[in-house]
């Protein structure tokens, strides 16, 4: 367990929220110069509404309540209800990544300018899945409204969950629309890599990240053990982080998988670092790795979220008979996936500690450095001599921040377990063959959307 001062992790994660704003700001590319004064007033504007809600945020469920005021008792959500949210929330999850990819697969093969696809079969299967999460944040907001006491502090505190769908809601609901109000000023994107859509992508993150939390507090708390004691109830946390890890590969690799279709793009090596393409790669799979080992306390996990990713990825490929997307980022996050699970089993089945962050750091970034080779050959890179230093400091610092971050967020999860009394036994539950067989009947929905689309020419 950290023991950081409370306020640290909070002032490390502004102080890198705003590099990687900026960061991504430069790298998304920037418009024609007679745009130049609404784009920075757009980028200005969402820089504002995010600090606005890392501030209600941390007011909410951080700031220490007034002098007189106590901590309202603590409202634990009924084991079944807890269920179906997470049911519903990793179904929304499923949907926007398979949405996204039919999106993409789409967007190669038709071209079709904005607005034209607002309403096309892809997008609709995408925002059903984050109208998903803003239901879940209404039904939310009608339960804080009806159940807790209290000023607002103390009724978001009294049931971290509900505080969780309502927050990201909210955020949701300035999020979407900002992706068309973005188009409609500026018109294509550059790159795929516009502010929007990487808001966006933070909202699938935290989205995701939530629902893996809910689905966590449904499961009773356990020893460290290996992948083989896993079973039918934990199958839905790895299907949570592998669309995680679905859709984050897709967003941040895309640009280089684009050259792998053949399609040029002038601008990748301005925009685009060769370093840039191991950070992203190693920063999305020690996170999800992370967490999902830590969590399922599983020595395994890691890899067989990453594996599960992976053959989804491919079964899509080979469903839409999609030549032109490429499965190499997910072939490529394997390893760093399975230096997560050794360092885990190394520290609980040997060491019998809690596995620390650290030596997560040194797992992934040696895993990174040594699958190099791998990654410029599945990428097809021809790197200078002198991008060797820059790669190395670039894997080693990506593989600290991310692994510091995940572990900050798995303890933050234990101690809001620990707080709202999940785990705890319970007669009335959903079986696990019940929430496998609603997830089952959705996907083959999805299957039937799919199969019935025609494509917009």
């Amino acid at each position: 367990m950290s023991t950081l001062h409370p306020r640290l992790p909070w002032i490390i994660a502004i102080i890198a929220g705003v590099v990687i704003f900026a960061a991504f700001t430069v790298w998304g590319g920037f418009p024609p110069e007679e745009q130049a004064g609404a784009f920075w007033a757009q980028v200005g504007l969402f820089f504002a509404v995010i600090c606005a809600f890392v501030a209600l945020s941390w007011h909410l469920l951080v700031r220490p309540l007034g002098t007189g005021t106590r901590q309202a008792p603590v409202d634990i959500l009924p084991l079944k209800i807890r269920q179906m949210i997470a049911l519903i929330l990793a179904s929304g999850g499923i949907a926007i990544a398979i949405g996204g990819f039919w999106d993409e697969l789409w967007h190669r093969a038709y071209g079709i300018p904005f607005g034209e696809d607002f309403f096309w079969r892809p997008h609709l299967l995408m925002y059903f899945g984050f109208g998903a999460s803003i239901v879940s944040g209404s039904w939310a907001l009608h339960y804080l409204n009806r159940r807790l006491r209290g000023n607002m502090q103390q009724r978001m505190r009294s049931n971290i969950i509900i505080a969780l769908l309502i927050l990201n809601a909210a955020f949701l609901l300035y999020a979407l629309p900002a992706d068309p109000v973005w188009h409609l000023t500026f018109g294509e994107d550059l790159t795929a890599w516009s502010i929007p859509h990487f808001i966006l992508l933070v909202s699938f993150i935290v989205t995701l990240t939530i629902a893996f939390f809910i689905t966590a507090s449904t499961l009773p708390e356990r020893n460290w053990n290996t992948l083989f004691r896993l079973g039918m109830k934990e199958s839905l946390s790895l299907l949570i982080i592998a669309a995680m890890l679905l859709i984050w590969l897709q967003l941040m690799l895309i640009d280089w998988d684009s050259t792998l279709a053949g399609v040029r793009l002038e601008w990748l090596g301005l925009y685009r670092p060769e370093w840039l393409l191991a950070a992203n790669l190693l920063a999305t799979v020690t996170f999800c790795g992370v967490i999902a080992t830590r969590v399922l306390r599983c020595a395994g996990a890691a890899t067989a979220s990453g594996l599960l990713a992976l053959a989804i990825r491919y079964g899509l490929i080979q469903l839409f008979e999609a030549d032109r997307l490429q499965y190499v980022a997910w072939v490529a996050a394997l390893l760093p996936l399975l230096a997560i699970d050794i360092w885990a089993f190394y520290c609980s089945a040997i060491r019998k500690e809690e596995p620390e962050w650290r030596g997560f750091a040194v797992a992934v970034s040696a895993a990174m450095l040594i699958n190099l080779p791998v990654l410029r050959a599945l990428y097809r890179l021809n790197p200078s001599d002198g991008d060797n230093l820059s790669l190395a400091v670039a894997v080693i610092a990506t593989g600290a921040a991310a692994s510091w971050l995940a572990n900050q967020v798995v303890d933050a999860m234990r101690r809001m377990r620990a707080g709202s009394g999940a785990g705890t036994a319970e007669q009335h539950a959903l079986k696990p063959a019940v929430s496998l067989g609603a997830l089952g009947a959705f996907l083959a929905a999805i299957y039937i959307f799919i199969a019935t689309a025609s494509p917009p020419v």
